[in-house]
């Protein structure tokens, strides 16, 4: 199918864990447990209507599914061969509605620390990062931020945690 998954058995399949496999094969300079050309096709699938990646075909467009997609087919060495300039712009072009002052990851929700990494490095590797607003980007993270502890939390209000304080950090560029 193209796609992985994390065990063998009893457990999804999805453009998240071709990201794993990706980053794995691409560390160890060994791409014989992937075959590049099925898990281009499977990621392609997943590209939605709206310019984002779902996790599987047919799914709703994410922007931690849209990242994976895009780092993979860019770790795999496919990305330029694969992705015609409409499917490049469409692409961008949903990360770039994705931004309010923060990032959030699907139309219609709220902004989150996490998407400031997921959505700005995608469209970093697609050569947007000029595009992002990072004075807004930045006075929303701050919110999130915890005068106290330290630390980022997903939404302003709320306690600081390791996931969202590793991704603040990594989205402020």
């Amino acid at each position: 199918s193209g796609s992985f998954q994390c065990a063998s058995f009893g457990t999804e399949s999805d453009a998240r864990f071709v990201y794993c496999a990706s980053c794995i094969s691409y560390m160890l300079q060994d791409w014989r447990g992937v075959d590049r050309s099925l898990a281009t096709q499977f990621l392609l699938s997943c590209q939605s209507y709206e310019g984002g990646f779902g996790q599987n075909t047919g799914r709703e467009a994410h922007g931690g599914s849209t990242f994976c997609s895009v780092a993979a087919l860019k770790l795999m060495g496919t990305f330029d061969e694969v992705m015609c300039e409409e499917r490049r712009q469409r692409v961008l072009s949903w990360c770039l509605r994705r931004q309010e002052t923060g990032f959030n990851g699907r139309p219609n929700k709220p902004k989150d620390t996490c998407y400031s990494f997921w959505v700005g490095s995608c469209l970093k590797l697609l050569g947007g990062q000029d595009f992002i607003n990072k004075e807004g980007n930045f006075a929303f993270l701050m919110t999130t931020q915890d005068r106290y502890m330290g630390g980022f939390s997903k939404w302003e209000g709320y306690l600081p945690d390791p996931l969202h304080s590793y991704f603040g950090l990594s989205g402020l560029y």
